[in-house]
């Protein structure tokens, strides 16, 4: 006896079914397929946004190179001077402020942090990399202000420990030879110490806003190079003394009134001036990368 089908039954039995099947492009499938690959959103914070300019600045390699070789040219400076001012010690008395000279470095100092701060600026223009940070942060001026953060939360830690380091290092050989030292204690050591972080930390953010500006870093790196330490010492020696009053409001020599920088020119303002004015410039360095970053295409 053999099975036989009705094809008219499965026939009735196949087009219910299909009747009954969404299509694929309906509300109901579209729905339950969004609903199966719903996707975690976070609202963007100015937070956020200071985590990711973290994970960025200590992923790069050259942060660190830049911020051990600005250790080791501030302390091995200090030794180096100290050693030469004691040798010399001996014919004669010393005529070099002691604090002066275990900072012999700083001028040296000051490039290696306008670079790291020129290239933690211009980085992600060179790499294209500036384009998905546009699009995760459209407000650009949160991107300016965290880029300008987390630089300034390194490099014054680093600033000040090299500086320490380096007063640490050279005074016990200024004093090992007989020659003059200062401690920690006397009048204005301590303001000059930090206020040589401070100065260092200012280089590095002024460095950073002409990367960001000139959207790379040759142009940041010879702003620096020029603005801080060719032209000063020309203006100061082409320049009549009528001028001293103009020179005075450069960045090393408002860094002069707090600290052992040599400025241009013979007038020094106060030291609360000299912040100030020495702020007014990292101001405008940033906010004026922040312009540009915010009116140009990226």
């Amino acid at each position: 006896m053999t099975n036989q089908t009705n094809p008219t039954v499965h026939s009735a039995f196949d087009d219910r079914a299909h009747a009954e099947r969404p299509a694929a492009d309906s509300p109901a499938v579209m729905s339950a397929a969004l609903t199966r690959t719903r996707v975690a959103t976070h609202k963007q914070t100015f937070a956020r946004g200071l985590v990711s300019e973290w994970i960025k600045l200590r992923s790069v390699k050259s942060t660190w190179i830049g911020a051990g070789a600005f250790g080791v040219v501030l302390v091995g400076f200090a030794a180096l001077g100290a050693l030469l001012t004691s040798s010399a010690a001996g014919a004669g008395p010393q005529m070099t402020d002691p604090l002066s000279t275990v900072l012999m470095g700083a001028n040296l100092a000051v490039l290696v942090l306008g670079a790291l701060g020129a290239l933690a600026g211009a980085r992600e223009f060179g790499s294209r990399m500036i384009t998905t940070t546009t699009v995760a942060v459209p407000r650009r001026w949160k991107v300016v202000v965290a880029k300008a953060t987390v630089l300034t939360a390194v490099i014054l830690p680093v600033s000040l420990i090299g500086v320490f380091g380096a007063y640490a290092l050279g005074m016990p050989i200024l004093g090992a030879h007989g020659a003059t030292t200062v401690a920690l204690t006397d009048p204005g050591v301590l303001t000059s110490l930090v206020g040589m972080a401070g100065y260092l930390t200012a280089i590095a953010l002024i460095g950073f806003g002409l990367g960001m500006l000139f959207r790379g870093t040759t142009g940041a790196i010879a702003g620096i190079i020029g603005g801080v330490l060719i032209l000063p010492m020309l203006l100061g020696s082409l320049l009549p003394d009528s001028w001293d009053v103009v020179l005075q409001f450069l960045p090393t020599s408002a860094a002069s009134a707090f600290t052992v920088v040599a400025g241009s020119g013979g007038m020094v303002l106060s030291a609360a001036a000299g912040v100030v004015v020495l702020v007014g410039w990292v101001l405008a360095a940033v906010g004026g990368a922040g312009v540009s970053y915010v009116r140009r295409d990226v």
